[in-house]
């Protein structure tokens, strides 16, 4: 092992085995340029290697390592993200690998891409057609390319509700529950949202979906969601759901999918909160089901519900998130208390794994910067839980300049956080959101607004400040390297979001309560409809740089409608 410089000194390397020890546990012994490593598997000495390479990177080329001794295992053996790929943003196969890259370089050893409809099944191709899915060819590629870097790359079909992309078609709607369709949180107009699960059917059409999906994965595991089954027993099952109850009713169908995994010879994960709401069918489960627990509020119940699951489950997960979505900017505090209690509750209940999820909700706007703190902080709670409680703004900004943005010169890091707190300043309290993304993010509701309780103009000209203080300290940021320089250029654009919503957000509070967009009595609505259609050209040209064309219309449509309704010249 060589660095940079040809004058620097050798590192002299030696593998020695550790019997009996945890697969990925490992010692790590350094005196003066010689280096030690004892591990019982290659995993092991994978994750050795980068905590060496981690202390290499900081400290000065040519440093003796004299001193360095570590012994290590991590709290939770299965730590993963979770990737959004079905609300709009489809990474490219190289920012797809880059990432793969990150996580592995964090000891993140698992990865799944959340997929609704964004795989190009055969035949399905009125489904998939404008979202420029994965190709069976591509997803083997990302197989081979994650396992080179001890990654696990888990497959992930939605099979049951969050499958209106599909439903919502004349090829399919016969599959639905409610085939005239529901009111739900992920799309404006109403569409059928869950299969039935009383029509033997859509055991046949899974069965279809699985037999194409799996062959192009080396991984046993399948999570099959199963989630926010929010029209069951609306439609064609009401009668089912009357006589036998909706729990019972739920447990069946997730007995009948269980059962084509298993005949695939994979493990079933799925979500838990259908199961949460029904306690009292936990004992129930097939004893290799893997539930995950979900939560992405700080205050979420994570600890009282883990503790459910550990009285039943053999093995499950537990699912905290980036805080990312449906904020523009993040949530810096709820993603690191969200995250901490997750693990704590992981490691207190016996939980086999933390999954860090990261959604793309009304459009995916948020790049993927805005994620980076949630990957970075949620791999290192998922490895030592009580080092990443101990850590300082100092510490956490120093960690996404060196791992993420890979500039340790020019502060983004400390500026991201900051940006994740920049809601704040307005002074209102919201849930999974935050006062800054809803001008944007819900232009077809009104005020007053139980999910933004107490707004005022003084809330918008309060973070209007905030968010013009952060511009300038971007613009002082002189990033070097050519992932900061990128990422440069997609926190300036979250900031002019930012601005331009406040002053939306503005004109929508001082408005007449009730107000529509086209109602609103602001004298710069013009003004605010020209940034928004400039702000829709910028984000255009950003996203391609990373993701897929795919899914880019119907996002920029989040920004264009509105500057439509505004009267953009």
């Amino acid at each position: 092992m060589r660095h940079q410089s040809d004058s620097a000194p050798q590192l002299k390397l030696t593998h020695e085995e550790l019997a009996g020890a945890a697969p990925e546990a490992y010692e790590l012994i350094a005196s003066g340029h010689s280096v030690t490593v004892r591990a019982s598997t290659e995993a092991g000495r994978r994750c050795a290697l980068l905590t060496l390479t981690q202390w290499l990177q900081l400290h000065e080329p040519g440093a003796l390592v004299t001193g360095l001794s570590v012994i290590d295992e991590p709290d939770l053996s299965e730590r993963g993200v979770m990737l959004d790929v079905s609300r709009d943003r489809v990474p490219t196969m190289a920012a797809a690998c880059q990432l793969i890259e990150l996580l592995a370089s964090l000891k993140i050893n698992q990865l799944q891409l959340y997929t609704e409809h964004t795989f190009a099944y055969t035949g399905a191709e009125n489904i998939w057609g404008s979202a420029s899915p994965w190709t069976a060819s591509e997803i083997a590629a990302l197989d081979a390319f994650a396992a080179s870097w001890g990654v696990e790359l888990v497959p992930n079909q939605q099979s049951f509700g969050h499958m209106h992309r599909w439903l919502s078609h004349d090829s399919h709607r016969h599959l639905s529950e409610v085939p005239g369709g529901v009111e739900h949180p992920f799309h404006h107009e109403r569409q059928p949202f869950s299969l039935c699960p009383t029509d033997p059917a859509c055991i046949a059409f899974l069965a279809q979906l699985y037999d194409e999906l799996l062959p192009n994965f080396t991984s046993l595991k399948l999570n099959v969601g199963l989630d926010e089954t929010f029209d069951l027993g609306q439609g064609r099952s009401k009668q089912a759901v009357e006589e036998r109850g909706l729990a019972a009713v739920y447990l069946d169908f997730l007995r009948q999918v269980h059962q084509l995994v298993a005949e695939r010879g994979r493990t079933m994960q799925c979500w838990a909160d259908i199961l949460l709401h029904h306690p009292e069918v936990v004992p129930e489960l097939p004893q290799d089901c893997e539930p995950i627990l979900w939560g992405y509020e700080a205050s979420h119940p994570l600890m009282e519900e883990a503790e459910v699951l550990n009285r039943s489950c053999p093995s499950f997960q537990i699912a905290p998130g980036t805080s990312s979505w449906q904020s523009l900017g993040g949530r810096t505090d709820n993603c690191l208390q969200n995250l901490r209690s997750a693990a704590a509750a992981g490691r207190r209940w016996g939980a086999s794994g933390l999954l860090i999820t990261d959604w793309g909700d009304r459009g995916h706007l948020q790049p993927i910067p805005i994620s980076y703190l949630g990957f970075i902080h949620g791999a290192e709670c998922a490895w030592n839980g009580a080092a990443a409680e101990a850590r300082t703004d100092e510490e956490l900004a120093r960690q996404l300049d060196l791992f993420a943005f890979k500039d340790t010169s020019c502060g983004l890091g400390e500026l991201a956080l900051d940006l994740g707190r920049a809601a704040d300043a307005c002074g209102v309290e919201t849930q999974n959101m935050t006062a800054l993304f809803y001008p944007i993010g819900f232009p077809e509701r009104t005020l007053p607004d139980e999910r933004v309780p107490g707004l005022s103009p003084a809330s918008y000209e309060l973070g209007r400040e905030r968010v013009r203080a952060l511009h300038g300290a971007l613009s002082e940021c002189n990033p070097s390297s050519t992932e900061a320089q990128l990422c440069h250029a997609e926190l300036s654009w979250v900031l002019d979001l930012m601005e331009t919503s406040c002053a939306l957000g503005r004109a929508r509070t001082l408005s007449p309560e009730g107000s529509t967009l086209s109602e609103l009595k602001a004298t710069n609505k013009r003004e605010i409809a020209d940034q928004l259609a400039t702000l829709a050209e910028q984000h255009a040209a950003l996203w391609l740089v990373r993701s897929r064309p795919g899914g880019l219309e119907d996002s920029v449509h989040r920004l264009s409608r509105i500057s439509s309704a505004l009267g953009a010249t």
